[in-house]
């Protein structure tokens, strides 16, 4: 909300404001075109490990319901793709953190020049401005909050049974992690559902953090 949807008004006041800012070596909005980069790169890996989740659980429960000739070897698989949804969701949680990091810094920055702008018609719009963008980054940092919580549970889940897998390959211990499996499947199905709306909210704020084309850089 921030460039995409202002009013004239609004995108004139703005404009002012840069101006004033223009012998900076680094705008405020540089740092906005910065996080709306870091969002898209949050959206992205909601895709990739959206994606890590129905293969992982796929093989997990091909190992239980459909196992081959070799539960060593189907073991191994599944621990392997457990290992890239890993990895997958680490990356996830570090674009989170840019976006988290980049936004301290920029609102902290737009809030003292919000705060040096003496005209107080631009001053008001700018405040408009500056909440808006505060309701958007509320937005997406309590749903990074939920997926990242949702996502914990389901991969420690996830651990917990290779860990009960990797001692009891036997014709009992598959019965039992039968009984386990649809508890991780309820889970997978909470996180692939945050992983969605995350990935909407990233979208948005990327969308709304974007400067407008023909902007300086």
């Amino acid at each position: 909300m921030v460039f995409r949807k202002m009013g004239v008004t609004a995108a004139l006041a703005l404009s002012m404001v840069l101006l004033a800012l223009n012998g900076c070596s680094h705008l405020p909005y540089q740092s906005a075109a910065n996080i709306s980069g870091h969002s898209i790169s949050v959206q992205k890996n909601t895709l990739k490990v959206a994606g890590r989740v129905d293969k992982t659980m796929a093989v997990l429960d091909a190992l239980i319901n459909k196992p081959s000739g070799s539960l060593g070897s189907d073991y191994k698989t599944f621990s392997a793709k457990l290992g890239s949804l890993k990895s997958g969701y680490s990356d996830l949680k570090d674009a989170i953190s840019n976006v988290s990091s980049g936004q301290s810094k920029y609102m902290a920055a737009w809030e003292k020049q919000i705060q040096s702008i003496s005209s107080p018609d631009i001053q008001a719009v700018a405040k408009s401005n500056y909440k808006s963008a505060q309701r958007d980054f509320s937005c997406f940092t309590s749903r990074a909050k939920t997926t990242e919580t949702s996502g914990g549970r389901f991969i420690t889940y996830l651990d917990n049974m290779k860990k009960y897998l990797s001692n009891d390959l036997s014709s009992t211990g598959i019965q039992g992690a039968s009984g386990l499996l649809g508890k991780a499947k309820s889970r997978a199905a909470t996180f692939k559902h945050d992983l969605g709306k995350l990935g909407d909210d990233a979208s948005r704020l990327s969308s709304d953090l974007k400067p407008a084309a023909g902007s300086a850089k």
